[in-house]
């Protein structure tokens, strides 16, 4: 964490990754904005069955591979996955809103209702 500060809807960060690492499925709840510094980022994206958040079923809608310099910015609905790829650990620069965790992340009912 480079900067969070309570009661102010901004959080400054950089995140590294081992190769082969995969994050659970997850939205942030607010709006961010992430730069790839070194490696190489799968972000595979998901949406929402029937466009009912307490519906708890997704599905995969498509993914995008970031490499050095890319760029990739999320709304609060967004939904997605991180997989660091290669052979060199991933690094990124993220810049977020204010972060809800208790809404961010999806729970395991959601994940076993996967399409």
């Amino acid at each position: 964490m480079l900067y969070d500060e309570p009661n102010f809807p901004l959080t400054v960060q950089t995140v590294a990754w081992l190769p082969g690492k995969v994050s659970p499925i997850h939205n942030h709840a607010t709006w961010g904005v992430v730069a790839l510094i070194s490696g190489q980022e799968k972000n595979t994206f998901w949406k929402r069955v029937n466009h009912q958040e307490l519906s708890g079923e997704i599905e995969q809608v498509g993914e995008h591979i970031l490499m050095p310099g890319d760029i990739i910015s999320f709304l609060p609905d967004a939904i997605h996955s991180v997989e660091a790829l290669g052979d060199e650990p991933t690094i990124t620069f993220n810049l977020y809103g204010e972060t809800n965790t208790a809404k961010a992340y999806l729970d395991s009912l959601t994940l076993s209702k996967m399409a």
